[in-house]
């Protein structure tokens, strides 16, 4: 394998990793060009997309954009993207997906990219949030992976790991996987029997979500006796995990998470997860459908990883005297 970084753009960092099959080919193989868009760096399902492509063999130069959580950024690598016209663009997250390539009813040629192929991964509803028109037709020159599992099969989960009437909530109202999972969530009350309760995160001057808030809110939530907080696959909260699970571990407070990170790093009970990195994978696979075998993205359907991850964190259990049953012990991964 070949590596070539070069140097560190403003607001962007650029990677190009070039694969070949052998040494000797290598300089007749003209590599595929992808650039991906990343919000907050190259994490886990970054590096099991590029992973792929050296495991196959398959010569390949992955431009790297990173939005560093600024979306002020963004117009900028879309201009990038539509000037360079890469053989495929690869998009990270709900908020930069839908910035860079619009909506089914909301698209403009002059604003987002829409003369390159794309796949988005990590993007929690693509359907409720308009990226593509259904799961098994696209309807567009966009697919893409799922990275959440459904909130039913998590409340399924829960329910083995403990009995539960209260869900407690925080809502981001600038993030649309937010507003999405809570809709979801107050769909599934009357299937599965409990009270959903959920607080609004509020906004600063800046008009950004308050960090300073989240303590205050998780103890509301704890007032309101929950029987544990449902941490939403957001960006904000993710970032501000630390303080949201360890003010619920200090009022009692269990947190189901649905991404790996707030169980592995920081102190979530559980989760019910796709592991990031096999959601990169997934997504390289669906690539090189569109790049080595020339599938149209609307034609690919947008799919998960095969099962989902149980995750429990046991230091964090022994600190709440909640330990997982045995039929939980029998399918989890136990960390900590």
């Amino acid at each position: 394998m070949k590596q070539h970084f070069i140097k560190l753009l403003p607001g962007a960092l650029v990677v190009l990793a070039s694969l070949f099959y052998n040494v000797a080919s290598a300089a007749d193989i003209k590599p595929f060009r992808i650039t991906m868009v990343v919000f907050r760096g190259c994490e886990e399902a970054c590096k099991g997309f590029t992973d792929y492509w050296k495991d196959r063999k398959i010569p390949v130069e992955i431009e790297l954009l990173d939005v560093q959580t600024d979306v002020k950024k963004i117009p900028g690598f879309i201009a990038q993207v539509k000037k360079n016209k890469p053989d495929l663009l690869v998009t990270w997250g709900t908020t930069v997906s839908l910035q860079m390539l619009g909506t089914m009813d909301n698209v403009d040629p002059a604003k987002h990219v829409t003369d390159v192929p794309a796949l988005f991964m990590i993007a929690s509803t693509p359907v409720g949030s308009g990226l593509v028109r259904s799961l098994n037709a696209p309807g567009r020159n966009v697919s893409g992976t799922l990275y959440i599992v459904p909130v039913e099969t998590q409340l399924n989960v829960a329910r083995l790991y403990m009995p539960y009437k209260k869900i407690g909530f925080l809502l981001n109202s600038t993030e649309d996987n937010s507003k999405v999972v809570l809709a979801d969530l107050e769909a599934s009350q009357k299937k599965f029997n409990f009270e959903l309760v959920s607080r609004t995160v509020p906004l600063n001057q800046a008009g950004k979500p308050d960090p300073a808030s989240l303590t205050k809110l998780v103890n509301e939530l704890a007032d309101q006796k929950v029987d544990f907080l449902y941490f939403a696959p957001d960006t904000f909260l993710l970032l501000n995990r630390d303080a949201i699970t360890k003010a619920a571990v200090a009022r009692d407070l269990p947190v189901l998470a649905t991404s790996e990170s707030v169980v592995l790093e920081s102190e979530a009970l559980f989760g019910v997860v796709n592991r990031y990195y096999t959601v990169g994978q997934l997504t390289a696979s669906k690539a090189e459908q569109v790049l080595v075998n020339k599938v149209a993205p609307r034609d690919i359907p947008v799919v998960a990883p095969p099962g989902f991850s149980l995750i429990v964190n046991m230091r964090v259990a022994k600190e709440l005297v909640n330990y997982p049953p045995i039929r939980v012990l029998k399918i989890a991964e136990i960390v900590h």
